[in-house]
């Protein structure tokens, strides 16, 4: 449990990082000067934030044991793996198509932002990868691959940062945080640096490319989980 907490911490870390430009714009605007332009911008951004990960929130206290128990089986999370490819690779080629596109992030609508909270909230679901079911809700909803994966991974930032520190918070009441600091350590340089390259290539893809190389592994990856209940 203590790693689990310290990756989390380590991918909140990679996203602060790697998206360092956009949170100190939108969530700076506080600081510079009394700009009343500057600090609605960082409030209706943060407002837009909070929109989306309620869902999620709520979801994951009313269903916390179904999610933790009933839909935790190989059949949910192979059939969730490929059925989220369908819609990944079906909202890559909306977006294609789409004749006007939000952009920005500061084009972003409390509309868009309430459904992409809504697909995190279904990303609860074992095999519906987070970041692929709000990527995919954003295009669905006419955001450009860049936007829906900055949005994405900045409505992603509290709930996997606020697991991580709950872990711990956990751990350290139960007096069973793990006293080995070197491989704590280890796990978060290496979970840090992975998760930096991953959203630079993520990145990278949306900037210039489709996401079909993930339509193909999620897809890959499921028929093997579902040939394993077969064998």
């Amino acid at each position: 449990m203590a790693f689990d907490a310290i990756l989390h911490l380590a991918t909140a870390a990679a996203i602060i990082i790697v998206f360092s430009k956009e949170i100190s714009l939108f969530f700076g605007g506080w600081q510079r000067g009394n700009n009343f332009f500057n600090a609605r911008a960082s409030w209706k951004f943060l407002g837009l934030i909070v929109l989306a990960s309620v869902p999620a929130a709520v979801s994951g206290i009313l269903f916390e044991v179904e999610v933790e128990s009933t839909l935790r089986s190989t059949l949910v999370v192979a059939l969730a793996l490929i059925g989220g490819a369908i819609f990944l690779f079906w909202a890559d080629r909306y977006i294609e198509k789409a004749a006007k596109k939000t952009a920005a992030l500061k084009e972003i609508r409390w509309q868009q932002a309430l459904v992409v909270g809504l697909c995190q909230a279904v990303a609860l679901i074992p095999g519906t990868s987070r970041s692929a079911a709000t990527i995919t809700g954003g295009m669905f909803l006419k955001m450009n691959r860049k936007t829906a994966v900055k949005f994405s991974f900045l409505v992603g930032l509290p709930a996997v940062a606020g697991a991580g520190f709950f872990e711990l918070i956990k751990l350290a009441r139960l007096g069973t945080l793990s006293q080995d600091g070197a491989i704590l350590s280890l796990g978060f340089l290496s979970a840090f640096v992975a998760g930096i390259l991953s959203l630079r290539l993520l990145l990278w893809l949306a900037d210039r490319t489709n996401f079909n190389i993930f339509v193909i592994y999620r897809i890959a990856l499921g028929i093997v989980l579902l040939l394993f209940l077969k064998s």
